[in-house]
């Protein structure tokens, strides 16, 4: 099997995985008895988590002898099966499977970063690898997976999950280890210094507004996902069509990050940027709008034009645009903005606001947070015309 097929099948389970963990995390939660305040909270401080662990998970790779993404990455992956499992079937107290899921979240959302510089540093070394495609298939699977977890599901229940995800990242971290390790040597440790975050923010000024705008649009995006469940059983519908809403959502994404290297051959990186944000406007505000549940689906299939298109423009722009020692810096600040600072502000204070003034005011947050994004990355595309200039 080419390596390209093996990037592609990694991206097919690893977010199997990632259904498992962040697509029905009001479900599984809620079947434990926990209000939407204390969702937001475990996912808000999961969030919070990641903005602090996931740097310091990828130091871990220069700062230890011998450690490699692949070998940091099992062990991550491993740790969390066991969480997964103790909190689903161990008969442990609600505040304890918060503590567990907090942690179980961080750990996940710091191999994400480590996955997309797995094939970032192919790409150095020479090796064509297509992360769109890659990442695409990866959407695919999560659509599929969120299709038929929505049906299991409620059959089963929610305890399913943990089993599920077991199996997905046993078949993961079997491809991860027929992978080959990168040509690249790993980074030393003084070199890493030069490039950490704070060095990335202040070297890359129009990365790092992109990556706010992004962040508030995300806020936005995340309190819909999270609290999904809530929105389709307001308009009528329940976990089965939850699940339909996530399939069309995630699905929407394969044609658009299939297309993302042709798309930055023929146009400029910001621009791409500023479209995803215009079709995230789309996507929220149709949601949020939305009378039933055909409506919310259509609004949930603008995710492929607007994530899907940002995730993917703005990973190439790291590879293309940062120096090489602040490249695991770059994949690991997109992580901290996104599921880590906006994700925070979604979780939590769509929780809040749900619990204390309802699901309309939630509908506000989500207005608010993706016109300040948008409002952001427009002021960016004249930044970044400036400098060509």
């Amino acid at each position: 099997m080419s390596l390209k097929a093996k990037y592609n099948f990694l991206h097919l389970f690893y977010w199997f995985t990632g259904c498992c963990i962040n697509g029905f995390i009001a479900v599984f939660l809620q079947s434990k008895g926990l209000t939407n305040t204390e969702i937001g909270i475990v996912t808000g401080g999961s969030c919070i988590a990641t903005i602090f662990l996931s740097p310091f998970m990828s130091s871990l790779i220069s700062k230890i002898k011998g450690m490699t993404i692949k070998k940091l990455m099992t062990i991550l992956m491993l740790t969390t099966v066991l969480l997964y499992i103790a909190m689903a079937f161990l008969p442990i107290p609600a505040f304890l499977v918060m503590v567990f899921y907090v942690v179980m979240y961080a750990l996940n959302m710091s191999t994400v970063p480590m996955l997309t510089m797995i094939a970032m540093n192919y790409i150095n070394e020479g090796t064509y690898v297509n992360f769109g495609l890659a990442r695409g298939i990866g959407s695919a699977s999560w659509a599929t997976s969120a299709l038929i977890f929505g049906q299991v599901v409620s059959f089963l229940g929610a305890n399913v999950l943990s089993i599920a995800y077991c199996i997905f990242a046993l078949v993961t971290l079997f491809i991860l280890y027929h992978l080959p390790e990168s040509k690249i040597t790993e980074t030393k440790e003084e070199v890493q210094e030069e490039g950490s975050v704070i060095t990335v923010i202040k070297k890359y000024k129009i990365f790092f507004f992109l990556l706010l705008g992004f962040c508030f649009m995300f806020s936005g995006a995340t309190a819909i996902g999270t609290y999904l469940i809530n929105i389709v059983k307001n308009l009528g519908g329940n976990t089965s069509l939850y699940g339909v809403a996530m399939f069309a959502m995630a699905f929407s994404e394969l044609p658009v990050m299939m297309t993302v290297p042709k798309l930055m051959k023929k146009f400029n990186s910001v621009t791409l940027i500023l479209v995803a944000s215009i079709f995230y406007l789309c996507r929220n505000y149709t949601i949020g709008l939305a009378p039933n549940l055909i409506v919310l689906i259509i609004g949930m299939m603008f995710q492929g034009l607007s994530y899907g298109l940002f995730t993917g423009v703005i990973t190439y722009y790291v590879t293309y645009n940062l120096e090489t020692q602040d490249q695991m810096s770059g994949q690991t600040m997109i992580g901290i903005m996104t599921s880590g600072i906006g994700s925070t502000l979604g979780n939590v204070l769509g929780g809040v606001l749900q619990d204390t003034i309802g699901l309309n005011a939630l509908f506000v947050f989500v207005y608010l947070m993706t016109a300040i994004g948008a409002i952001i990355i427009f002021i960016c595309k004249f930044m970044s015309m400036k400098v060509k200039k």
